[in-house]
């Protein structure tokens, strides 16, 4: 399948194996990389769960104003955050667990890998850990909201990061393992199952690279200011999209393997597949591409 919005490209041209249209628009996407499923939700409230192929597994359409979305690697069980102060909870059916209603903006929501954990950040600056049967681990208060969280696949721990400043790394018990000042804005941030690379969007500063203990170890500087980053969890390959509405897909060197102007549909959200094969993109049209190498 060839789409004309990926002409104005070069590089390795990738494979579209997936072209699904959401006419009212996608506000969140998120994949589990062993189910290799994909969870979409729409700006009417839709939520979508399909398989890689794009056939349809389930539905529900009580998600209106969806701001986060997460899914464990598993496929087992999901969380969004809806109207930004309610937490659902969900299955693979996307039937729902529990509904609470938080205190505060919700800013930031992460699922584990296996599916046992949640994390939510709220504007009040405070992070709370939580079983999905609604159990409650861990209290963290920071010293700025967290905007971005991620689970680590091989050990029990959590990433955080906000905006302006600051990442970090916690037990799941609430024990900070270090908390590191970044001299950057992030805008998003990319965690390998083992953790041993934590990479961050930083705008101007390009992509930068952490090490499990939070030091810098390196960056890529690309030709555009990135604002959104995904890494695949063999660290084999990197997307990037910048302001200018262009995506790269890089590999864990820094080489561009393909880039793409996608100025005529900017792109909105990236995902890339756990063996660095496959690259899912969202445009603001609510146009849906998998795109494969």
């Amino acid at each position: 399948m060839t789409i004309a919005l990926l002409n104005n490209s070069h590089g390795t041209r990738p494979k579209v194996t997936l072209d699904h249209h959401v006419p009212e628009g996608i506000t969140g996407l998120a994949t589990a990389a062993e189910s290799e499923s994909i969870l979409v939700g729409s700006a009417t409230g839709q939520l979508t769960l399909m398989s890689r192929t794009g056939e349809i597994l389930a539905t529900d359409r009580s998600f209106r104003d969806l701001s986060l979305l997460a899914i464990a690697d598993a496929g087992n069980f999901g969380a969004a955050v809806v109207n930004d102060d309610r937490l659902v909870c969900f299955d693979s059916s996307l039937s729902r667990i529990w509904d609470v209603r938080i205190t505060g903006r919700i800013t930031a929501l992460a699922i584990a890998p296996h599916g046992g954990h949640l994390a939510f950040s709220t504007d009040g600056c405070r992070t709370h850990i939580v079983t999905v049967d609604k159990r409650e681990l861990a209290q963290i208060d920071t010293l700025r909201p967290l905007d971005h969280l991620a689970f680590l696949s091989e050990e029990p721990a959590l990433i955080g990061a906000a905006e302006f400043g600051s990442l970090c790394s916690y037990q799941l018990d609430g024990r900070e393992d270090w908390n590191e000042n970044v001299m950057n804005n992030i805008g998003d941030i990319s965690v390998s199952g083992c953790g041993r690379r934590i990479l961050l969007s930083a705008f101007n500063h390009g992509i930068q690279v952490y090490n499990r203990s939070g030091k810098q170890r390196g960056s890529f500087m690309l030709d555009g200011i990135p604002n959104r980053v995904s890494a695949s969890d063999n660290r084999t390959r990197i997307a990037a999209i910048t302001l200018e509405n262009r995506v790269y897909w890089l590999n864990f060197d820094g080489a561009v393997q393909w880039v793409a102007d996608l100025s005529a549909d900017s792109p909105q959200f990236i995902q890339t597949g756990a063996m660095g094969d496959r690259l899912l993109l969202v445009t603001s049209s609510g146009r849906l591409l998998q795109l494969e190498w």
